[in-house]
């Protein structure tokens, strides 16, 4: 391998100064994280509230695994254009795995009599045998280690390669390779639809007595993939700046991403009326309360904010070229879009609970919700620093028509 190949599959390498600032930044952070319960525990005064938490722990967790599944869809309909986000895109997906486990026993084993209703439900009250708390721990553990397990497979199978190449330590069959990849991808969203159905149904519709809904899970991990496709405009940013190796994007990714978008866009709004039509309609007490709760009073802003940044301003937006050509506007749709998906996370959970929540009122909260975003990055990094952050044996692989 000569040097200059070397040099492109060279993993992510920021300058030292930035790299010593940027890892200093997300190491405190994910200190003051750490921190935030061992201080509410220890002080009588303060009370820990999981609300935030639990809303950050699904937004992340959703957002993340949309990389991998991104990478899978577009693998299924030979995008060629993608290729250049499916590295980074796989390792933030891992990158959050250790999070995503440890979130959730936190959470159950210190959140759970808080957040579920028939935990404390009286002896004579008629339950459905799938409220149960053991089998909750079982199901949604297996629904984690089947996604996590299957992308693990996924994600390794499509880094052999590049690493070989830069071992010397033997040739791979790229067709080969990409088959598999091509084969595995219908298992891997076939998990992520599995485990995000499972958080739909216990983190969102289990917390509303006597709620059953077959579109609500559809509404929740598609919201996920939205977000997750939106924040894929983030990494030519992170790859431009940061990185030494040669960049692989150019106005066709871009463009062919912002048109994505577009679909995804009101393919959400689809989903989101599709939920929304079924209980104004039926105008059932127990399932309109809560979604008037949503909408009207006190969350009214929090609601309308989620609405434009999900729908009414990258719809207007993108109908514009010179918006659909430009990286900046492109990251700002993408931020205004990754903040409704966290609002919409946020009015599924809170209000359940409190007609009258604030998000930054209990800051013991925010420090865990912020150490677990800065310990997130800091993982993206340390992936990014010690992998190749292309997948360089796709990028030069010719396309080849599939019969």
């Amino acid at each position: 391998m000569s040097i200059e190949q070397a040099a492109a599959i060279a993993p992510y390498s920021p300058p030292r100064q930035v790299r010593n600032v940027a890892s200093g930044v997300l190491i405190a952070l994910t200190l003051l994280g750490v921190a935030s319960p061992v201080y509410g525990s220890s002080n009588e005064t303060t009370s820990l509230d999981f609300g935030l938490l639990i809303v950050s722990y699904l937004f992340l967790m959703g957002v993340s695994q949309a990389g991998v599944v991104f990478c899978a869809i577009c693998r299924l309909v030979g995008a060629q254009w993608a290729k250049p986000y499916y590295r980074l895109a796989e390792l933030t997906t891992m990158a959050f795995c250790p999070f995503a486990i440890l979130g959730f026993l936190l959470i159950y084993y210190y959140a759970r009599d808080d957040l579920f209703y028939w935990l404390s439900a009286p002896p004579d009250a008629h339950l459905s045998p799938w409220l149960n708390g053991n089998w909750l721990l079982v199901r949604d553990l297996l629904g984690l280690l089947l996604f996590y397990g299957l992308s693990g497979i996924y994600v390794l199978k499509g880094l052999r390669p590049d690493l070989v190449e830069t071992s010397n330590a033997g040739n791979v069959d790229h067709r080969e390779v990409e088959r598999q990849l091509y084969l595995l991808s219908p298992l891997v969203i076939f998990g992520f639809v599995i485990c995000n159905t499972l958080f739909a149904w216990d983190f969102a519709m289990m917390l509303i007595p006597h709620w059953h809904s077959t579109v609500f899970p559809i509404h929740f991990w598609f919201g996920n993939l939205f977000a997750g496709t939106a924040a894929m405009v983030a990494i030519p940013v992170m790859l431009d700046r940061f990185s030494v190796t040669k960049s692989h994007f150019g106005p066709d990714q871009i463009r062919n991403l912002s048109m994505l978008i577009t679909a995804f866009t009101l393919f959400w709004l689809y989903f989101f009326w599709a939920q929304f039509f079924v209980i104004w309609f039926g105008n059932l007490p127990h399932e309109a309360d809560p979604l008037w709760r949503q909408m009207d009073g006190h969350y009214a802003p929090y609601f309308w904010t989620m609405m434009a940044g999900c729908f009414f301003v990258p719809f207007v937006a993108l109908i514009f070229a010179l918006v659909n050509r430009s990286l900046l506007a492109m990251c700002i749709i993408g931020l205004g879009i990754n903040l409704g998906i966290w609002i919409n996370k946020y009015l599924m959970v809170v209000p359940v609970f409190s007609p009258d929540d604030r998000p930054l009122d209990n800051l013991l909260d925010v420090g865990l919700s912020i150490g677990l975003l800065a310990g997130f990055l800091a993982v993206v990094v340390l992936l990014a620093r010690r992998l190749p952050v292309y997948s360089y044996w796709e990028i030069n692989l010719t396309s080849k028509t599939r019969r």
